[in-house]
C-alpha cells in the first residue's frame, strides 16, 4: 500500500527536529514501506526544507507543506478571529507548542492573504510539490455548543443572510432551548448527524457551503502557483459541526485525509471529539454512544470512499503516553483495513518521528 507519512518540525518558532534528523528517519521508512510523499511543517526555516525536499526529490518522494489556515497563523499576520453567535472569541485549547487551536474567521480575505503571505515569505523557495491545508474548520465541540456556533462575524452573517439565514433568529432559538437546539432526528451516511430544527439544520449546512468556498478558493490559488492541494478533514461523523462537508470542501483538492484517529485523546481524535460533543449536548437525548472498534472504522471509510479526489485515510501511528496511547495491533490492523476498503493508500500521522520502530516493522506487508 502507498503511504504517506507525516511530519510536525515544530510551530513557527521553534524546532523539533534538524534535517538530518529527519532523512535519517525517511531512509529508514524507505527500507520498510512504500514511502510515496511526505507532509511536513510548519516551522520556518527554509533551510531545513531546502535539505530535506532535495533529499526527497533524489528518491523519488514527493513533498507536502503542511500548512495550518484558520489557526496558529495570528503569531505571523493580522487575522479576523472566529467569533460564536453572542460575537465573543471562540474557546481553544492549547495542546503543544505551536499548537494553539485557537480559531480565525474563515470568510475573512485577509486571513486567506494571511495564508498565501506566509507561503511567499518563508516557503515559497523551498521546492514543495504541494500544500497540505490543516485547520480548514470552525473550532469543535473544544470550544463548547458556542463553539460550533461559529463564525458569526459581521462578515460570515453578511453571508448567511445571503443564503436565506438570520444568525438573530438563531440566537433566539438557543436562548430558547439551550444546548438541545443541535438535537439530532437521525445520522445519514455522507451528510452527518441532521438536526431536528431547522434553524440548526440550515446553519450547519450553510457554514459547510461557507469554509468549502473558502478553502476552495485557496485551492486554487496554490494551484495557480503550480502546487497540488490536500486537506485535513474530521472524521465523516463530526465533520459538518465544524463546517466540514466533504462532498464540497474536497471539490478542488487533490487528495482528502480524514482523520480517522481512534486512539487519539486530543482534538480530532473521535473519541475525545465525541465525548466533548455528549457533554456539551446533555438536553438531547438522539446521539447514540458508539464503539471505534474496525467496524465503526469500517463505516466511516464507507462514507467517501465515491468522492473524485484521492483518498489517504490518516491513522496515528506515533505513540505519545498522554494522548495517543497506540500499539503495534491497533496500528496493523487499522491500516490493514484501511487497504481492504480500497483507498488510494494511507497517511501515517500525524508524526512519524514519534512512531516506535515496531509500529512501522508491522506494516512491511500491507
Amino acid at each position: 500500500m502507498e503511504y504517506i507519512i507525516q511530519i510536525f518540525t515544530g510551530g513557527w518558532k521553534n524546532r523539533n527536529y534538524t534535517a538530518d534528523e529527519i532523512c535519517e528517519r525517511i531512509g529508514y521508512l524507505r527500507q520498510r514501506i512504500q514511502v510515496k510523499s511526505v507532509i511536513i511543517g510548519w516551522y520556518i526555516d527554509p533551510s531545513l526544507y531546502q535539505k530535506v525536499n532535495h533529499y526527497l526529490h533524489d528518491n523519488g518522494i514527493h513533498s507536502w507543506l503542511w500548512m495550518p489556515v484558520f489557526s496558529e497563523t495570528a503569531e505571523l499576520v493580522p487575522i479576523q478571529e472566529a467569533l460564536d453567535i453572542y460575537g465573543k472569541p471562540t474557546g481553544s485549547l492549547a495542546l503543544q507548542e505551536g499548537e494553539s487551536f485557537t480559531f480565525y474567521c474563515p470568510s475573512h480575505e485577509a486571513n486567506r492573504q494571511g495564508i498565501y503571505h506566509i507561503y511567499d515569505k518563508y516557503f515559497s523557495s523551498c521546492g514543495f510539490d504541494g500544500i497540505f491545508l490543516d485547520k480548514i474548520r470552525t473550532q469543535s465541540f473544544v470550544g463548547g455548543i458556542e463553539g460550533i456556533l461559529s463564525c458569526c462575524c459581521p462578515d460570515c452573517s453578511s453571508l448567511y443572510r445571503k443564503a436565506g439565514l438570520d444568525l438573530s433568529e438563531l440566537r433566539k432559538l438557543y436562548e430558547q432551548k439551550g444546548d438541545a437546539m443541535l438535537e439530532t432526528s437521525g445520522y445519514e451516511k455522507g451528510r452527518g448527524f441532521v438536526m431536528k430544527y431547522a434553524l440548526a439544520e440550515d446553519f450547519l449546512r450553510i457554514k459547510g457551503e461557507i469554509i468549502a468556498d473558502s478553502v476552495n478558493q485557496i485551492c486554487q490559488h496554490f494551484h495557480a502557483k503550480g502546487l497540488k492541494t490536500g486537506l485535513d478533514l474530521y472524521a465523516p461523523l463530526l465533520s459538518r459541526f465544524t463546517g466540514q462537508d466533504y462532498r464540497l470542501i474536497a471539490e478542488e483538492a487533490d487528495f482528502i485525509k480524514p482523520m480517522l484517529y481512534r486512539r487519539t485523546e486530543a482534538p480530532a481524535g473521535i473519541h475525545f471529539e465525541y465525548k466533548l460533543l455528549k457533554q456539551s449536548l446533555p438536553h438531547t437525548s438522539n446521539y447514540p454512544e458508539i464503539h471505534t472498534d474496525l467496524n465503526f472504522l469500517r463505516s466511516q471509510l464507507e462514507e467517501f470512499k465515491d468522492l473524485p479526489c484521492r483518498k489517504y485515510p490518516g491513522i496515528e501511528v506515533n505513540y505519545r503516553k498522554d494522548i495517543a496511547r497506540t500499539d503495534i495491533q491497533y496500528v496493523r490492523e487499522s491500516l490493514q483495513t484501511v487497504k481492504d476498503s480500497g483507498m488510494d493508500g494511507a497517511v501515517l500521522a500525524w508524526d512519524i518521528m514519534l512512531a516506535p520502530d515496531s509500529h512501522i516493522e508491522a506494516l512491511q506487508d500491507i
